[in-house]
Formats: structure tokens, sequence, C-alpha cells
């Protein structure tokens, strides 16, 4: 068997990227989480729409861990769903007047074909019903109205988290702080995030550390989840309040976040380097500029604003930071209700514009497509969307040329956006990245449906 580890709340990887043979992994800790009781896939996601019976669920809270929680298996499926119950969480509140979106089924969708590595040309339909692919949840909209839905693996009132598609909000929000003029993107990171002077952070633009071009040492690499003293399983462990593996001990991020090192031989901007830990550092400069929690700042700029059906659920640190990286939840409408705002039809959504044009324009004009090449992220967008994207800018992993922008994450979590179509695709899902799974097209049918409907 051949297993594939995603690093920590990320992104979707290819097939290929962080494949590795039995031989070597025998005693990695791959290998032994996937004998933990709940983490390998005996349940359908199908078995997420019944209910889970106290035994199940004691077993989960018992077993409940980031690195568990990864592992994509039964167990998963409860943790994506019910986050708030091993977490502390922040709600930030929708505008009091629900507004259902409005349904227009586009009956040729559901025929829309994609090619797969492991069941070859497939419908939207088949694929997204078929357990290989995981898939629990999976909206279109276009012209803000729905065109395409389904749940084979929740109910529309479930809520489900984000992972990392939740950093397309943290660098949406420091987007608008860039526009209002409380940010020089060009500033030292410290200018903002003084907890970090004196630090290695010290030199390293907003702009670059927007982008993940910050040349330090804490990128998500199979490298770096493999190593249980790496700064990224030290900053993961700190914010699901485990301790540090090395020395028994309890850290917080921001002191893990401090001892970050230099790589030799790479200047800041050179190159995009995934890490989470950029974005729970911007969202503390949201927090240091606004003198507000990020879940009040999200609340007040923009979820207050929209007519949503739930609050969206932000998961805290041991010390009461969201992680907006990546622990945020909602139903799949609301998910869709976010990247509607980025559309000409935000007032499905909303009674005013939340996105503004020059926050959408600078998102979209601040990338470097030279430090995408030869990223693992321009590699995976080739397997997501049997398409390259030609660079990443503001906490958003592929952007293409004619505009459309999007972000994955970690087990298939994905969203798209496509401003000019007037076209947003989002899903959820709980697809791990072990035992022949981990394969996710739904970003290409997404991309296929927005140019469908477009006609262009």
């Amino acid at each position: 068997m051949k297993l594939k580890l995603v690093s920590a709340l990320v992104s979707l990887v290819t097939a290929s990227s962080f494949s590795i043979a039995s031989e070597s992994v025998a005693n990695n800790p791959v290998d032994a989480a996937l004998k933990v009781e709940g983490a390998q896939v005996t349940l359908t996601v199908k078995d997420a729409h019944q209910s889970f019976t106290p035994a199940f669920v004691n077993s989960a809270r018992e077993n409940f861990n980031n690195f568990h929680w990864q592992m994509g298996g039964d167990h998963s499926v409860y943790y994506n769903m019910h986050m708030g119950e091993f977490l502390p969480t922040a709600f930030a509140a929708p505008n009091p007047d629900y507004k259902p979106l409005v349904k227009n089924i586009d009956a040729r969708l559901a025929h829309l074909t994609v090619n797969t590595k492991s069941k070859g040309e497939m419908t939207m339909e088949d694929y997204l019903a078929d357990e290989q692919f995981r898939t629990q949840g999976f909206m279109l909209i276009h012209k803000g109205e729905i065109v395409y839905e389904a749940y084979p693996g929740m109910s529309p009132t479930d809520t489900h988290v984000w992972a990392s598609t939740a950093k397309t909000t943290v660098g949406t929000v420091v987007a608008m702080l860039v526009e209002e003029g409380k940010v020089d993107p060009e500033k030292d990171i410290t200018d903002y995030v003084a907890e970090l002077k004196g630090t290695n952070w010290q030199g390293i633009t907003v702009h670059q550390v927007l982008n993940m071009s910050t040349a330090l040492d804490n990128e998500e690499t199979l490298e770096s989840i493999l190593n249980p003293d790496s700064d990224v399983v030290r900053f993961f462990a700190a914010s699901f309040n485990s301790p540090r593996a090395k020395t028994g001990e309890m850290e917080t991020w921001m002191n893990v976040a401090k001892g970050a090192q230099k790589l030799e031989g790479e200047k800041a901007g050179d190159h995009f380097r995934y890490a989470s830990i950029n974005t729970m550092v911007l969202t503390k400069l949201v927090e240091n500029i606004e003198n507000k929690t990020w879940t009040e700042v999200f609340e007040e700029r923009v979820w207050s604003k929209v007519h949503a059906r739930q609050p969206m659920q932000f998961n805290l640190t041991p010390d009461g930071m969201a992680i907006a990286v990546g622990l945020v939840s909602s139903t799949v409408e609301d998910m869709a209700r976010w990247g509607t705002l980025f559309t000409p039809s935000w007032k499905a959504v909303a009674d005013e514009p939340v996105i503004s044009q020059a926050v959408i324009d600078r998102i979209r004009n601040s990338g470097d497509p030279k430090a995408f090449v030869g990223t693992s992220k321009e590699n995976s967008s080739l397997h997501a969307y049997n398409e390259k994207a030609d660079y990443n800018a503001y906490q958003f992993d592929f952007i293409f040329n004619d505009g459309a922008m999007s972000k994955s994450g970690n087990l298939g979590q994905f969203i798209y956006i496509d401003p000019a179509r007037d076209f947003v695709g989002v899903m959820f899902s709980t697809n791990p990245y072990h035992s022949g799974f981990g394969e996710n097209k739904g970003p290409a049918l997404m991309r296929s449906a927005a140019k469908l409907l477009a006609d262009k």
C-alpha cells in the first residue's frame, strides 16, 4: 500500500506529491496513526446522514488530535461536522434576516464530464455519488442562484469544517485594511505584529506573508509533517492544545512563530512556500490593527451583512486566538454565500457591497508568477483542474489569468470564485490521502461548469 499524506490544514495535494512506499514508512507516524481506532475508512460518507452512537462519539473524543483528524477516517467525518464539540468556538452572527438562495437548477450540469485517474471519464452526477471521492456537499452558484447542488454525505443544515479554504477570509480582510490605508503591504510585518520584533520575521513584508514567500523554515511538507519537532508540527500541537513532542511541554503558537529559522540561500519573496502559521500571524495583525478579536472583526465587516442561514464558527486556540487558518465551519450554502460576495451578483446575499472591486483587484494583482513556478501548489493545480493556475496571492492558492480565484483545504474542501463568469463553486468532503483515496476532480468540474454557463 502507498500512503499519501497532506500537510496540516492545507491543501489539495496531488496523487504523486507526497507518495511514499510502504517499506519507507513502516515506523513513521502515519503508519502508527492509521492503526488508531477510527483512523481508517470503514463507513461511507452517506453514513454521516445517520446518527452516530454514543460509543462512536466517545471513541472519537478519546482519540481526538490534529493528526488523527487528518487521517480522514471514520472519526474525521464526525470531527468535520462537529468540531465545536472538540475545541472552544466563537460565533460570528449573520444578518438576522435569513434569505434562502434562489434555486434555478440547470439540468445540463449533471452530465458534465471529467477525466479521473482512478475511474476514467465520469459525469458530475456520477462523480459526486461515488464513494471513491467521498464528497459530502457540493454547490454551484451562477448569477446569484443555485444551479446545482448535491448532498451525498450531509444535510443542507449541517455544518462542516472549511479547512484551509478559510484562509481566504483572512487574506480578504487584510486586503480591506490595505485599501483603507490601515496597512501598508510593503511594510515590515513586525510593524503590525510587534510580538515578532527581534525575530527572523523582521525584514519580511506583510505582502510576503500574505503570499507565503517568507523564506522561513516552516513550509508544510512531508518531511516537516513527519518530524515531530518541526515548527509545523509544533504549531498545530500548540493550536490543538497538545504538548510539544520533544519536551512534553505546552507551547503557544506565538512562541513557535518566534523561533522560526531562515532558509539558507533564499530571500523573502523568492518562492511560494505554504505555511499555515503565516495566516495566524496575519490574523494577529488584524486583531492588533482593529483592537478586536478576529471573530468580532469578521462579524462586523462581513457576516453581519450577509443573509446567511447560520453563524460562522471559528474554533480557538487555548489562548483564545481564532484558528482562521482552517478551523472554520458553516453550511454548504453559507460557504457559497462567502464566495458570492466576490461576484457581480452579491446582492443575492447582502444588501450592500461587502467586498469591493478594489479589494478583488488588489488580491488578483498582487501575485508573482515567478514565485509560483515549481511549487507543489502549481503541480496540484494541474491535478485538480487538469490545467495549471498562473500564480497565488493573498492566501488564495490558485489564481488564473482570466481572474478566477480558488483555494483548497485538507481532506478535499474547495472554493472556486470566478467573478468574470459570475460563478462560485464550493465543496465539502472527507477524502483521506491514503489507501487509494485522495483524488479530487471537483475543482475541474467547477471550472468546466463556469465556462459552460458563461459560454466562454
